[in-house]
């Protein structure tokens, strides 16, 4: 178990870091083009590399699972989330809207031990509050205020919380590229309609190089979470999604020249002490909590 639980860590930091990329190529692209169109290109390029790769690993899949009921509100799940988050984005400093998304592992790693009885040894509970206390030091939502930005935010934090959860109840027969696939889908099957009326406004090849950045990294980090949820508990790999914070940080001072104050700096600092915690964790001995 615990060497599940190392691998899940190490994946979900691999999937961060792969989501942070995407995040900085998306809010370059908003700043120039239409929210919702910048997100079907970037899905459409998204599922056929997804499909590319599926095929070129040979790994066996069926669309009749597309049709199973934990599968199909997944991938809703996921798909409004993206669009509540880019659309926050395009408002929000990169930073601090990952360090209000930076809830959703909190919701899903107590409700999973609620729901599926996932064990919350107290290491991983004090690493999960920790980690909270942070998001909320570093965001400071009550004094910015309630807005659409973060409303949305925050809606996009429940519904990752849900995808989670459904992510935890799909068949163990469906393959996680295929998940992958069918939640990257998703975005384009639903602003396909809006965008056909709205129209659609050219883009230079150049920027259809940063959709495809943006498309194959969000791709291939929904696969990788995706297998991440799988072979361990959300609890388990929970404080391992706040290392997105410290990435979000490093990529918005280097690309918009943000610097964090000094309670993003003690936010950043709760959160990485909730890693090291919990990744102590799993190290002791199984008595301990």
């Amino acid at each position: 178990m615990q060497n599940q639980a190392l691998k899940g860590a190490a994946l979900v930091i691999v999937a961060m870091t792969l989501y942070i990329q995407n995040d900085v190529a998306t809010k370059l692209l908003t700043e120039r083009f239409d929210t919702l169109q910048v997100m079907m290109v970037r899905g459409v390029i998204g599922a056929a590399s997804l499909l590319f790769l599926l095929r070129l690993s040979g790994t066996t899949y069926s669309w009749r699972h597309a049709l199973m009921p934990a599968v199909i509100i997944r991938s809703a799940c996921d798909g409004l989330a993206s669009l509540a988050f880019v659309f926050a984005l395009a408002e929000m400093p990169l930073a601090t809207l990952t360090a209000i998304m930076m809830l959703a592992p909190v919701l899903s790693a107590a409700i999973g031990a609620l729901i599926f009885g996932e064990r919350l040894t107290r290491r991983l509970t004090i690493s999960v509050v920790l980690g909270f206390i942070g998001v909320m030091i570093f965001a400071r939502p009550i004094s910015t205020g309630v807005n659409l930005p973060l409303f949305l935010a925050c809606s996009a934090t429940l519904l990752l919380s849900a995808r989670d959860l459904f992510t935890r109840q799909t068949s163990a027969d469906i393959s996680s590229g295929l998940v992958a696939l069918l939640t990257t889908l998703s975005v384009p099957v639903l602003v396909a309609p809006i965008i056909a009326t709205r129209g659609y406004l050219p883009m230079h090849p150049q920027d259809f190089m940063l959709l495809a950045y943006a498309g194959v990294f969000a791709a291939a980090g929904t696969w990788i979470f995706v297998q991440a949820t799988r072979i361990a508990t959300l609890a388990e790999i929970a404080p391992f999604r706040y290392s997105a914070l410290p990435l979000s940080l490093v990529a918005g001072f280097i690309v918009w020249g943000d610097l964090p104050d000094v309670a993003m700096l003690v936010g950043s600092l709760l959160i990485t002490v909730a890693g090291i915690l919990a990744l102590a964790s799993r190290s002791a001995p199984s008595h301990q909590g």
